[in-house]
């Protein structure tokens, strides 16, 4: 069993301003997806508790919806969900996965089971967000436990992009979705840097 040097880790850092979210178009509420993680978990939760898995770059919501399903499927859409939490553990700072004795391999590997066992303990100590960089290798990815959620913190879809076939296929090939969309740019992104 590891040590436990993540008591008093999660620091007051804030994030704020706009991720996305890759799903079928039908999946807009998302107090049903985080039930729906439940049964079936990914890195950062488990059957306890729920999260909803967003990005930082809509290119790498996408990436992360082909990395999970083999490739971007009809019908799909491109959500963008208003973010302000105050209590995140950001393990894209190597000093922040060192205190949670978690290696860039742990946030890549298909064996979930040290992301989870994080996770686990970050909930519990009061943890709303993890960040980390995608395992896709490009961007950041977010698990957000909106049940977990402090009352001035918030998560809302603001912004749905249907995403028709040919979008897709350009997407598949290589083509930016900001290329196709680029209102996506006019959205707040919070900075690379937690404030």
């Amino acid at each position: 069993m590891r040590e436990d040097r993540t008591e008093g880790r999660i620091a007051n850092h804030r994030v704020a301003g706009s991720v996305f979210r890759a799903d079928h178009p039908d999946h807009t509420d998302l107090a049903e997806t985080v039930e729906a993680s439940r049964s079936e978990p990914g890195r950062f939760n488990t059957s306890r508790f729920g999260a909803i898995y967003v990005s930082r770059e809509p290119d790498t919501a996408l990436d992360e919806l082909r990395r999970n399903n083999g490739q971007l499927e009809h019908p799909c859409a491109l959500f963008v969900v208003k973010l302000s939490a105050n209590r995140v553990v950001d393990l894209s700072n190597p000093r922040e996965r060192e205190r949670w004795q978690l290696t860039k391999d742990d946030l890549t590997s298909d064996d979930l089971s040290r992301c989870r066992e994080v996770a686990e303990a970050a909930v519990h100590h009061g943890a709303e967000v993890i960040v980390w960089p995608s395992a896709t290798g490009s961007g950041l990815s977010l698990a957000v436990f909106a049940e977990r959620l402090g009352p001035e913190s918030h998560v809302e879809v603001v912004r749905t992009f249907e995403l028709g076939k040919t979008v897709l296929t350009s997407v598949a090939a290589g083509l930016s979705v900001v290329s196709i969309h680029p209102m996506l740019t006019t959205f707040n992104l919070f900075g690379p840097g937690l404030s």
